[in-house]
């Protein structure tokens, strides 16, 4: 019976749809949705008549599941297409509406052939649609041939490797879903698609894919002679350090020669390619061993012991553990790769021993020179010296009636912060802590690989907002680290005693301190390390974190990307989870093209509160710093308020870092407008607002001298009282250099008294205002003009 006669059995009155479908399966591009596969597909179906609940209706999904097929169309568009075709033509010829459904619902199954299992219809349809995978060879490679033709507009490689892809994802699953089928098709059909995709092997691979696998196997073998290395040095170092030279063993040679005979060994089996399993048994074994070994050093590593260094055994054995479980995972890798058809062809012998021998030897370089900072860090301490005091900081009464209290020469500039132990002087290699009521120093902690770490300025020190706690930022210098040594590069000491906390090394920027962690900001990462326990978690994010502070139980940071966004969020400190986030994008127009952190301002919390407020910078009204508030305990941005008559922070010398502090009552911002001509005075805006909704308390100008229009002025110079009122060091008319008090009550300077156990160079006329430092401790205000440190009574 030919496909009219059989289209007339189904549906007598309606030829004309028959004729039509008929002409849309003789269209030319079609190669193999053709006729041909109608008419196979249909005697399939008559076949498997016995497995479907109606027979006839499969039949009729039959000649509408390709009716209309376009090779350029998305993945399972033709098929909603066909379908919608079936619906809307079946309906108006009175086929009843749940027939007209079913047929729809089998059109679209055809798209990915997952039919249910109770789904008879389903899968005689679907098995009918695949028989062709199962047909003679001769027939499958027509089927092969006509689908490459309909898809002429692919590049060879392009089309081999998405057919691959096509072939692979079939086969991994149950092909027929008939009884019939899966027993009498599923074999031949599964030969035919390995046959293809073999074929298709060659046409999909990458130009130089051969090199792929050659390369992961390399640094495979690099990682064992790497692991060998490492092994040896571990068993030559002493048990216990320090050691008696009759304990140390030396270097086992036998280890890297053994090292060094597997690896060849392996690199024969790969080239000569024989059995898998001489690969693959050597992957398990690699795995498997250094896991176990991993478990072994993790048990046996030895407690710390007060004013005893650790052996270098057990470092280097869990280094040479892990890099045999890498040599592992990298030899199976290259292995999978190796029978990919996309990877599957070999380059040129010499090619690939080469690359494995560059691979191989480049690893293992790379795995033994990482090893050396991680073993060598137990020796860090032997490079500080740490003076700690027991003494408790001294608290007098302060009056601020200009009395000088004390002044004691520095012998560098560096900043200067207010803590519980005194105040912290930021010095080249390290750090100072002096008694803010007498000027004494109580403790000091200096390294010996530190240089320069008072070219930080006031981010070089960051103190919890208890005072209790300071980390100091004290960068490596190249020329005077010991050799094979990675030391810290910030230092969390308590501000009373000076001891100790922890040392961290990293490459980011501290943004908050207290007792338990240390919150450092590294690219759009946020890193907590831990100071009291060993917790640490790092927490992605969107953007470059710029500011960050520690609120009750969270971490709150702003992260920033250039010129389209800041978010405020909220993380877990014990996890790094984020708990909350506002979009600050929401409410004020972020129209900067510029970096982060030019536009994103400070960070502080309320004392006392879970509320944080902070600076940021918009483009709009030829441009304003906006003042926000957040409420940490819900998450929600409390309020929003413009500062008037600001510029772009930190843009040219006539801009600067606004500086934000908060008392329990005051939220104080310090910055300036944009300046007038060169060499003119600069007019600062110093004014209060209330922490709970940004209503103005007070606001001064100030005419800050050209000497002092610096960024780092409004941070370094100024500082805030308990009591609100800010105070700072400027010249005065008559030439002097004095104190100055900012407040409700106006600004007050406070020309210098000399006290009565002073020392006469501590006279106001040898104070200087070329670069002053300024802050609170104790409540007292303590200056420095960089040659000296003087506190007020």
């Amino acid at each position: 019976m030919d496909l009219r006669d059989q289209w007339n059995r189904l549906l007598p009155h309606a030829q004309p749809l028959g004729d039509d479908l008929l002409a849309r399966y003789a269209e030319q591009h079609r190669h193999y949705h053709d006729q041909q596969h109608l008419t196979e597909v249909l005697t399939t179906v008559d076949e498997l008549a016995e497995y479907a609940d109606d027979a006839d209706t499969v039949r009729l999904a039959a000649w509408f599941h390709d009716a209309i097929y376009d090779p350029q169309a998305d993945p399972g568009e033709n098929e909603e297409v066909s379908a919608q075709l079936a619906e809307l033509e079946l309906a108006a010829y009175g086929v009843a509406a749940d027939r007209v459904a079913e047929i729809g619902r089998l059109v679209r199954l055809t798209a990915k052939h997952d039919c249910a299992e109770d789904d008879r219809n389903g899968a005689v349809l679907c098995d009918a649609d695949l028989r062709i995978l199962s047909l003679p060879k001769t027939r499958y490679d027509e089927y092969a041939a006509g689908i490459r033709q309909e898809y002429e507009h692919v590049a060879e490689r392009d089309f081999a490797r998405g057919r691959m892809a096509f072939l692979q994802a079939l086969s991994e699953t149950r092909l027929y879903a008939t009884p019939r089928g899966h027993e009498e098709w599923e074999r031949p059909a599964r030969e035919n698609l390995t046959r293809e995709v073999e074929a298709l092997g060659p046409r999909a691979a990458r130009p130089i894919g051969g090199l792929i696998p050659v390369i992961y196997f390399g640094a495979a073998l690099g990682a064992v002679v790497a692991s060998s290395v490492l092994l040896g040095r571990g068993l030559g170092a002493a048990a216990k350090w320090p050691a008696d030279p009759s304990e140390v063993s030396g270097f086992p040679v036998w280890a890297p020669i053994a090292g060094t005979a597997v690896a060849a060994a392996l690199a024969c089996a790969w080239f000569r390619r024989t059995q898998r399993r001489l690969v693959t048994i050597p992957a398990i074994a690699f795995a498997a061993v250094g896991l176990i070994a991993i478990g072994v050093c993790w048990w046996r590593w030895p407690a710390a012991q007060p004013g005893a260094a650790m052996s270098e055994r057990w470092p280097y054995l869990l280094i040479a553990s892990a890099a045999l479980v890498l040599a592992g995972a990298l030899l199976a890798l290259a292995l999978r790769l190796r029978l990919a058809p996309a990877y599957a062809q070999a380059p040129p012998r010499w090619l690939g021993v080469g690359a494995t021998a560059v691979c191989g030897a480049l690893l293992a370089w790379v795995v033994v020179s990482a090893g050396e900072p991680f073993v060598q860090a137990r020796l860090e301490t032997a490079n500080t010296v740490s003076t700690t005091t027991t003494i408790q900081p001294t608290q007098q009464p302060v009056q601020l009636d200009g009395t000088l209290a004390w002044s004691r020469e520095v012998p560098a500039t560096g900043a200067i912060t207010g803590t519980a132990g005194g105040v912290a002087e930021l010095r080249a290699d390290g750090v100072v802590m002096s008694d803010a009521a007498t000027g004494q120093i109580r403790w000091r902690y200096s390294r010996a690989d530190v240089q320069d770490a008072a070219s930080s300025g006031s981010r070089g020190l960051v103190v919890s907002a208890d005072g209790q706690v300071v980390a100091a930022h004290l960068p490596r210098s190249q020329y005077r680290e010991p050799a094979g040594i990675s030391l810290p590069t910030y230092a969390v000491l308590d501000a009373v005693s000076g001891k100790v906390l922890t040392e961290v090394d990293s490459d980011g920027t501290a943004l908050a301190v207290d007792s338990d962690q240390l919150l450092v900001a590294e690219g759009n990462f946020v890193v907590s390390h831990g100071v009291s326990s060993p917790t640490h978690w790092q927490a992605q994010v969107r953007c470059t974190v710029t500011q960050g502070a520690l609120v009750g139980d969270q971490a709150v940071v702003v992260d920033a990307c250039a010129g389209n966004g800041a978010v405020v969020r909220g993380l877990d400190l014990k996890t790094g989870a984020q708990k909350w986030e506002v979009n600050l994008g929401a409410r004020i127009d972020l129209s900067a093209e510029l970096d982060p952190s030019t536009w994103v301002g400070e960070l502080v919390s309320v004392p006392d509160t879970r509320e944080v407020s902070g600076l940021i910078w918009t483009g709009a009204a030829g441009g304003t710093l906006y003042q926000w508030s957040v409420d940490t305990s819900t998450g929600n941005l409390l309020w929003t308020s413009p500062v008037p008559g600001t510029p772009r922070p930190r843009l040219g010398s006539s801009s600067c870092d606004a500086q934000l502090a908060a008392t329990h009552a005051s939220l104080v911002l310090i910055t300036c407008r944009t300046g007038n001509d060169s060499g003119q005075p600069q007019t600062y805006d110093v004014s209060a607002s209330s922490p709970a909704d940004g209503t103005p308390q007070w606001h001064h100008l100030l005419q800050v001298p050209p000497k002092l229009q610096h960024p780092e002025y409004p941070r370094d110079g100024f500082g805030l009282l308990p009591d609100g009122r800010v105070v700072t060091l400027m010249p005065q008319t008559d030439g002097s250099c004095s104190p100055v008090l900012i407040g409700s009550n106006g600004i007050q300077a406070r020309p210098i008294v000399a006290g009565s156990t002073t020392q006469p160079v501590a006279k106001s006329e040898t104070v200087t205002c070329d670069k002053p430092a300024v802050t609170v401790a104790a409540s007292r205000p303590i200056f420095s003009d960089g040659t000296r440190l003087f506190a007020l009574n």
